[in-house]
């Protein structure tokens, strides 16, 4: 009877090791549009600022429009980016050039979703592969908002302190793969 038994837990630990190692690849939603609706007015206009922030600003590089959508005080959490509204556009500028502002984000979204003050968007990024040099790999990447009296006052992202950072257009590369 142990050795049945030991039998059977190599197997099961054999079955969860290969699970442990695969990968299901994030897939965006097909309809943006879709995940600005909430039964919640303010939660819709939350989700529906910070969906045009990302169109205007981090996809069209559109740092002229900053005052639209950032508090003057805007806390940045991220390393590579420091606080404030006018070093945001500072950033945008150094980073992006102007393009034109398209209906979606240009990314693939997984969700955008509104709690409270808070937005949190979810997209798919492709990173390289370190295994497979020239092919890549997709990933989520986080970004949550705090929004204060109808404007972005606050901002978090997992994205590491990095000098590449201070000419990264997320445009180009690693939101396709």
């Amino acid at each position: 009877m142990a050795f049945r038994t030991l039998v059977i837990i190599c197997a099961l630990t054999l079955a969860c090791v290969g699970q442990v190692f695969a990968q299901a690849p994030p897939v965006a939603v097909p309809d943006q549009l879709a995940l600005l609706k909430s039964s919640d007015p303010k939660l819709a206009a939350n989700k529906q600022l910070v969906f045009d922030m990302y169109r205007t600003i981090v996809n069209a590089g559109r740092g002229d429009l900053a005052e639209r959508f950032f508090t003057p005080e805007y806390i940045q959490h991220n390393p590579n980016v420091a606080s404030g509204r006018d070093s945001l556009v500072a950033y945008i500028k150094q980073t992006r050039p102007a393009r034109a502002i398209q209906p979606t984000i240009g990314f693939p979204v997984i969700a955008i979703m509104a709690e409270g003050d808070f937005v949190t968007v979810a997209t798919v990024s492709y990173l390289d592969d370190p295994e497979s040099p020239g092919k890549k790999y997709a990933n989520t990447h986080f970004d949550m908002y705090r929004i204060q009296n109808g404007k972005i006052a606050e901002h978090w992202d997992h994205v590491p302190k990095s000098k590449s950072a201070l000419s990264f257009d997320p445009n180009v590369g690693s939101k396709s793969q």
